[in-house]
């Protein structure tokens, strides 16, 4: 099951700042840069599986797909 968890850093809390979860394992990150450099798209994510990716997309919701495909895709190469 997947589900998301705000992500807390030195006891403060992001607004926009989250934790992916997939079966009660952390397995990436999605946050929003609200001042994201020349243009760059405002969604970063990156993923904690070996190996770990990232990248910058426009939504949330591409963001977690981001995170869910390689985590997905590198699960099942464990195998």
């Amino acid at each position: 099951m997947w589900t998301m968890r705000k992500t807390v850093i030195g006891g403060e809390v992001g607004e926009d700042d989250w934790v992916i979860v997939w079966n009660g394992r952390s397995v990436g990150r999605i946050s929003l840069d609200a001042f994201p450099y020349n243009d760059a798209k405002s969604w970063t994510w990156a993923t904690w599986v070996h190996p770990a990716e990232h990248g910058r997309v426009d939504t949330m919701e591409e963001a977690r797909e981001k995170v869910r495909a390689v985590v997905l895709r590198v699960l099942a190469n464990e195998d």
